[in-house]
């Protein structure tokens, strides 16, 4: 292989290499126009930026002024040409220009220029060459493959710049505003928060079954109870004097009886009487069987088997209650349910067996999970909380160590809605009773 051939060769192999490390726009253009001169032996090489054919770079100059006259006229000159060079990809033409020679005469020197478009259509800019020779087909061929490899410098470069925010909402402003409205449209599941208890499923009420002044609590809060076993006990001592009176007069009647029948026997004519003292016998026998009855009222026992809640037995020792009030309950310490108060400010529409998640005061990370399974139609208000809807939800995941009746908060999700519905319905709820509407 000629030496000269393989030196060319290795030439525009290193200029390939360093346009592939360029790391601007200014120093492919530097490199274009100083480093090619080893390939083509032109007088000056011109690079021009972007489609309005910014001078950005000349050969044997560090620093361009595009302002300057000289800048000014050769922009000029690329730009009566750079259409007919953007069809036939390559431009060669000729012109005249004066030289100064031998001080004030002048001559016309005829100049060669080769106008290479850079891009598919000249956005990237034009690679000018200009000496006074014409340029051969082989040296053409070599223009070509040079403006190729700035060409794809210009394209790798310009895919890897960084992405920037600033300049995609410059020139993309639809596709912002499309992509905020697809993140608004993103369905999200809607939820809610509200006061709950971990309350027990159907407790058995114990409540007093006669009026009196309790006695005796027979058992500790929170105590294992049995079915039939005494918890508490009335004052009984009006209700013990009457059985005793009661049955003083049992002994007397029976005794009248007795003789009211002997003297049956002597005469026949005393039958009536008789007949009464069985009956003021068997009136004595009836009360007695009610003063019992109120006796056994006094006395009150587990109607199931569980656990006795209640408050501290000095709350109730001494204190007079009524029939039917409630003292104490009896709980399955198993059998229990996420009970939820939702206030009606909060209310959300809510499908059937929504999921629910409890959350212990006494215990936060251990969430219990359940489903709902009931939703009042009514409104109630409890101590210390706004008009709320009464919401039971059955455990399905249950944690053994949260103890019964804990008070915590429970979320209870709903359907899904989109993203900005979650965001702005409170802030939309609020405006709305604020404006009126």
């Amino acid at each position: 292989m000629d030496a000269r051939l393989l030196e060319k060769l290795n030439s525009f192999l290193a200029i390939e290499k360093s346009l592939r490390t360029a790391t601007s726009a200014q120093q492919i253009a530097r490199i274009t126009c100083s480093d090619s001169q080893q390939l083509l032996k032109f007088d000056s090489c011109l690079f021009f930026s972007g489609a309005n054919l910014k001078l950005i770079a000349a050969s044997n100059v560090t620093t361009i002024d595009a302002t300057s006259s000289e800048a000014v006229r050769w922009r000029q000159q690329v730009q009566k040409h750079f259409a007919a060079a953007k069809k036939q990809r390559l431009l060669q033409v000729q012109f005249s220009t004066a030289a100064p020679r031998d001080g004030d005469q002048k001559a016309q020197e005829a100049h060669h220029l080769i106008l290479i478009p850079l891009g598919r259509n000249g956005e990237e800019g034009c690679l000018a060459l200009l000496r006074a020779k014409a340029f051969s087909e082989q040296e053409q061929e070599i223009v070509r493959e040079l403006a190729g490899s700035v060409q794809q410098a210009l394209l790798a470069l310009r895919g890897a710049r960084r992405f920037s925010l600033r300049r995609l909402c410059a020139r993309r402003p639809l596709i912002l505003a499309a992509v905020f409205a697809g993140i608004c449209l993103i369905p999200v599941r809607q939820s809610v928060l509200a006061p709950a208890t971990l309350a027990a499923i159907e407790p058995r009420i114990v409540s007093a079954r006669t009026d009196g002044v309790i006695r005796e609590i027979n058992i500790p809060p929170n105590a294992k109870v049995q079915n039939g076993q005494l918890l508490f006990t009335l004052e009984d001592a009006e209700v013990t004097a009457e059985i005793d009176r009661v049955q003083q007069e049992i002994a007397l009647y029976r005794e009248r009886l007795r003789m009211t029948r002997q003297y049956n026997f002597q005469q026949a004519a005393a039958g009536h009487k008789l007949a009464q003292a069985e009956t003021d016998l068997s009136i004595r026998n009836l009360d007695l069987s009610y003063q019992q009855t109120l006796l056994d009222k006094t006395r009150v026992k587990a109607p199931a088997t569980g656990v006795a809640i209640y408050t501290d037995p000095s709350d109730w020792i001494g204190r007079r209650i009524y029939a039917g009030e409630k003292v104490m309950e009896i709980v399955q310490p198993h059998a229990r349910q996420i009970q939820i108060d939702l206030p009606t400010a909060d209310a959300i529409p809510l499908p059937q067996n929504a999921q629910t998640v409890f959350y212990a005061e006494s215990d936060p990370l251990s969430p219990i999970r359940g489903q709902l399974r009931y939703h009042s139609l009514l409104t109630a208000e409890g101590e210390n909380l706004p008009a709320s809807y009464r919401l039971l939800a059955s455990i399905q995941q249950d944690r053994a160590q949260i103890r019964i009746n804990t008070r915590g908060h429970a979320r209870i999700y709903g359907t899904r809605v989109p993203l900005v519905y979650y965001l702005l319905r409170r802030p939309l709820a609020s405006a709305r009773r604020w404006v009126g509407i």
